[in-house]
């Protein structure tokens, strides 16, 4: 799993008045700022007339990119710029103006900010998607405001990409682990591809031998309970592989799979375990919960990291505790991941490791009058004690201690179920819900 960065087109726009050498090299300053930030940064030339603009077009026709930076070197004529961009509304747009600078001890205008006034609020007027940013190449502040907007950029062009495979349908009678297939689609752009449980058991039963054996060697980097024999982890591989080859099959991006109570009681085996090895090659998720795997990805895309959930279960002043009841991605594991067997509730064996400590966003979306919502919350996983539920094993566990209060998250709960990632991205996250008209709810 690896990030990838945000591929933005860079439109420097002048005025043919200033001098031209002037202007190119403010360009190149910008340009030059830009490409070493963390972004992939496709140039344009500078546009001062309305010759250069079928090249600009030319560029935004053919290339492949998640966002436009457009940058005022200096005073721009709105029609000059308008002309260049008026194909591309559903675009995220970064309008960057220049300010002044010094030239000895004089400070020297190019007519920039008079010219922001203006597009500014004609991008406004005119519904583009854009955030405004002023300072000139260097300030870091440029850098700050910047760069959680084009990682949101990119991330809203990977969604509208992508497909979740959800096997079965949402477990037990949960309400809120549906979702409006249609809205998802047309808003956030993902497709569900929905197929029954029965294909993970028909593949189960044609997956050879051969292939359950040489993936046995991972035992190795276990901590395993002594109850649990050779033929238990021989049915855990087994579903991981079948699994694994239908994600592949669908070209799913993430998968969530109903365990209860079909493949967790009836057939004999939750997949705790196999998507707890699965779960650290993709994003995947049980219980068939639909808006929690749309926020997995979300943060999967965001961070480029391995996502997990959790059940909320315990809360003091300023910390809660999440816990699903086996699974858990094992590289998220503090050592060893520890592999017990359920002994209650259900059947087949489950990852019983704590978390490691770090520093974590965990976040839902839920829906909200034809729309979406999305509670987002930043904390620092602390030393995580033992948790279980009655007459079962330890569930993979994590104390968070949150940036703001328990009270504030538990008044905005939207479910159970909340996904988790590594690092702090809920900048990232308020970006992306203004990109797709999503509310959201965060405690800073």
């Amino acid at each position: 799993m690896q990030i990838r960065k945000p591929r933005i087109v860079f439109l420097p726009f002048g005025y043919p008045d200033y001098p031209e050498q002037e202007i190119e090299r403010k360009a190149q300053e910008s340009f030059s700022f830009l490409n070493n930030l963390d972004i992939e940064v496709i140039n344009v030339d500078p546009i001062t007339t309305s010759t250069d603009i079928d090249r600009a077009r030319n560029v935004l026709k053919h290339e492949d990119y998640d966002a436009i930076i457009i940058t005022l070197i200096s005073w721009v004529e709105a029609p000059l710029l308008i002309d260049v961009i008026r194909d591309y509304k559903s675009i995220p747009l970064v309008l960057w103006s220049h300010t002044t600078y010094m030239d000895g001890k004089s400070r020297v205008t190019l007519g920039a900010l008079p010219a922001a006034g203006v597009i500014r609020e004609t991008l406004e007027e005119m519904y583009y998607k854009f955030i405004f940013i002023c300072g000139m190449p260097g300030d870091r502040n440029i850098e700050e405001k910047m760069l959680p907007f084009l990682q949101a950029a990119k991330v809203s062009q990977q969604l509208s990409h992508s497909r979740i495979g959800l096997f079965g349908y949402a477990s037990m009678g949960m309400y809120t682990g549906t979702i409006d297939h249609t809205q998802l689609r047309d808003q956030i752009g993902i497709e569900i591809a929905q197929q029954d449980q029965y294909m993970i058991i028909n593949r189960y039963d044609h997956i050879s031998e051969n292939v359950v054996e040489k993936l046995m060697p991972m035992i190795e980097y276990w901590n395993i309970n002594q109850n649990i024999k050779d033929s238990d982890l021989h049915k855990v591989f087994r579903m991981y592989a079948a699994i694994k080859e239908l994600s592949v099959e669908g070209r799913y991006d993430a998968i969530t799979i109903k365990c209860q109570y079909e493949l967790s009681k009836i057939f004999g085996l939750a997949p705790c375990l196999p998507l707890s090895i699965l779960g650290n090659e993709m994003v995947v998720s049980c219980e068939g919960d639909i808006p929690l795997s749309v926020s997995q990805l979300i943060l999967h895309y965001m961070t480029g990291e391995v996502t997990s959930y959790g059940d909320f279960h315990y809360f003091t002043e300023h910390e809660i505790g999440l816990a699903a009841c086996g699974f858990a991605p094992l590289i998220y594991a503090n050592g060893k991941p520890v592999i017990n067997k359920h002994t209650s509730l259900y059947d087949g064996l489950l990852n019983s490791s704590s978390y490691k400590n770090g520093d974590v966003t965990i976040m839902r979306l839920a829906a909200k009058n034809n729309g979406f919502k999305m509670h987002i919350a930043h904390g620092t996983v602390t030393e995580t004690p033992d948790f279980h539920e009655v007459g079962c094993p330890p569930y993979a566990f994590m104390m968070l201690k949150l940036d703001g209060d328990s009270e504030f998250f538990i008044q905005n709960l939207y479910s159970q179920h909340y996904a988790i990632a590594y690092g702090d991205v809920t900048a990232e996250l308020i970006e992306l819900c203004k990109l797709l008209n999503i509310e959201s709810k965060y405690q800073r």
